[in-house]
């Protein structure tokens, strides 16, 4: 089934004094939602406020308080802005909409703890047309009355279906679905001087690491905003991270998959190699010494630009360790975007565009090419109606030898394929059985030679006997291609979830079925929950089965803040796919504002070798 993501862009209004800054990042709903409820969110900073414009379909815009007094979030439509000002806290500040435009504004302490007395003076703006609404929020910088050099803004919104159900759809880090939990909101705006439209801060650290011996590590960070440019650069960043690569299942292929994913800290956000590529691309990029990166924002025009020299090399790729992307956005309205991209490494380029049209009538349309060394052509249209009836349809084709840097191709090459998905949503306004759907879908692929490859199709149903719990089967019959013989598979899908758009959610899922000739089996159990807005937890356990094979993966991470600017992070992991057990503890501690002390630990055994990495590093920011 499409999944739908839901994207968010930054801009710039014109009507007061620009900041240049912009983020671009995927937004994903919880776990059970409908593509159907896609939100646009766009943001602007002025010297002394930022702005907040946010618009998406509700088919029944639910209008109930006419006063502040009778404002009642969780069962009307509205909109969440939520905001923290240290980047670990789950305290935070609360602004809220409604379609009648009443402001409710309030203190966040914890989950359970928001209170709703606090007053202050800020501006909305709320549009209510057929099948949608929409609203803009204005808030001064100086409600936020402690010291701060960044806003963490975390996003929040209700939707009603045509039978009044409410539909809640947030935003959070990691993938979760604890709707206040602000530790992990990362979408930031930095906060600028008074009087000035330039921001420049220098942050130098140093580290001593113990591993087979005792090293010492120096380097900077420098990031410069003027105008409509920023400008961030990077000498000799630490690599040691809280999470190691992740080993996943990709269930649609039934193969399981190794993805080489690294996060340090400089390029989170820049996502050159993930944004323009969302079709059918994930990002990978091994550690480096040293680079930089540029952005320019015009009102309509951006641009994005990076260049780094790797210190460790991917087999992946190429024996480059240089590697350089850009990117440029022109959106000349809400209805259209087409970016360029450019990506070199070694003597491996790409290049290719990428246009977005929204539509009237619920249409989106997405057509992408790609050049590097072979070409990619990929297409899509899609449409949402009001009564909850769905359509997805599109086409790709992908040459044998196309081999883009920095990105892990995850269909088959030598193909093109053709596809259509469609689904039904019917919701009910009664205590039990609140929602049912049903979606098909029907893949069809062949070689470039015109021989037949796969042929794929699916038909699911899901049930929501109450709104905070799901079950869903599916069937999915194959037939495809694999090492010159035919093979037919067919799966079938049980999977259940508690807690759905709650703070603690338990999901379970089980495929059975014969795969390439081969018996299949799995079973994943997965959830998540918080405590008390200073403790949140995520993990789970994964088993295939296929013939005589078998896989495991069992993991948990999260994080705690026992107190005020004292944070511990945690990853933990058992995986069969690559013969590895990790355990990655990181405690920080943020005496001033910007300037932080790590020990981060990095245990890894594999096979018989053992590697336990301790890091301590000292960073301290620099604003002039």
């Amino acid at each position: 089934m499409p999944v739908a993501k839901f994207l968010m862009y930054l801009i710039t209004f014109q009507m007061v004094r620009k900041l240049p800054y912009e983020k671009q990042f995927t937004f994903y709903p919880f776990r059970g939602l409908r593509p159907n409820y896609e939100a646009n969110i766009e943001v602007s900073v002025s010297e002394d406020s930022f702005s907040v414009e946010f618009q998406t379909l509700s088919y029944t815009v639910i209008r109930k308080s006419l006063t502040r007094d009778g404002f009642n979030p969780n069962g009307e439509t509205c909109f969440y802005l939520l905001v923290k000002t240290r980047s670990n806290s789950s305290t935070g500040y609360v602004f809220a909409v409604n379609a009648n435009n009443i402001q409710l504004d309030g203190l966040i302490h914890s989950y359970d703890n928001i209170i709703t007395s606090w007053d202050e003076v800020w501006s909305s703006k709320v549009d209510v047309n057929e099948g949608s609404w929409s609203c803009r929020i204005n808030i001064p910088l100086k409600v936020f009355r402690e010291k701060f050099d960044s806003l963490y803004i975390y996003f929040s919104w209700t939707v009603f279906t045509p039978n009044g159900v409410e539909i809640v759809s947030s935003y959070s880090l990691p993938e979760g679905y604890s709707r206040f939990d602000l530790r992990f909101a990362d979408f930031s705006v930095p906060a600028p001087k008074k009087g000035s439209d330039r921001l420049l801060s220098f942050t130098p650290y140093f580290a001593v690491i113990r591993e087979n011996s005792m090293t010492t590590k120096v380097g900077a960070e420098l990031k410069l905003l003027k105008g409509d440019v920023i400008l961030q650069s990077t000498i000799n960043p630490e690599r040691y991270s809280i999470e190691a690569d992740i080993d996943q299942f990709n269930l649609k292929r039934r193969r399981s998959l190794r993805l080489e994913e690294k996060r340090p800290f400089f390029t989170e956000g820049l996502d050159l190699w993930k944004m323009p590529f969302e079709a059918f691309y994930t990002r990978s990029i091994g550690d480096f010494i040293g680079g930089f990166k540029l952005g320019l924002n015009k009102n309509i025009l951006r641009f994005q630009g990076l260049v780094l020299y790797e210190d460790t090399l991917l087999t992946n790729y190429n024996n480059s360790n240089l590697l350089t992307a850009s990117v440029v956005s022109f959106r000349p309205s809400k209805a259209f975007e087409n970016r360029l991209f450019f990506v070199t490494k070694g003597d491996t380029i790409g290049a290719g565009i990428n246009t977005n049209f929204f539509l009237p009538y619920g249409f989106k349309a997405k057509a992408q090419f790609t050049k590097s060394r072979g070409s990619d052509l990929y297409i899509e249209l899609k449409r949402f109606s009001k009564t909850g009836f769905w359509i997805s349809a599109g086409a790709e084709r992908l040459d044998a030898d196309f081999a883009l840097p920095t990105a892990y191709i995850s269909y088959f090459e030598n193909t093109i394929s053709y596809w259509i998905f469609s689904g039904v949503t019917k919701t009910f306004e009664r205590k039990y059985l609140t929602e049912t759907s049903f979606s098909f879908g029907y893949t069809y692929s062949n070689f470039l030679n015109g021989v037949p490859f796969e042929r794929f199709g699916n038909l699911y149903a899901t049930v929501y006997p109450v709104n905070s719990v799901e079950f869903t089967f599916g069937i999915e019959p194959m037939r495809t291609m694999y090492e010159g013989e035919y093979y037919n598979n067919i799966n079938y899908v049980l999977s259940t979830a508690f807690g759905v758009s709650k703070p603690s959610t338990v999901y379970l899922e089980y495929i059975w079925g014969e795969n390439y000739g081969n018996k299949l089996s799995f079973v994943n159990l997965c959830g998540n929950f918080s405590i008390g807005g200073k403790l949140y937890c995520e993990g789970g356990a994964g088993f295939v089965r296929e013939g005589d094979s078998d896989d495991q993966r069992i993991y948990l991470k999260g994080a705690y803040s026992p107190i005020k600017r004292l944070y511990l992070r945690f990853f933990a992991q058992r995986s069969s796919l690559s013969d590895k057990t990790d355990f990655n503890l990181m405690f920080q501690y943020e005496f001033f504002a910007g300037s932080n002390i790590f020990v981060v630990v990095n245990r890894t055994v594999k096979g018989e070798e053992v590697s336990s990495p301790l890091m301590l590093k000292v960073a301290y920011e620099v604003r002039f």
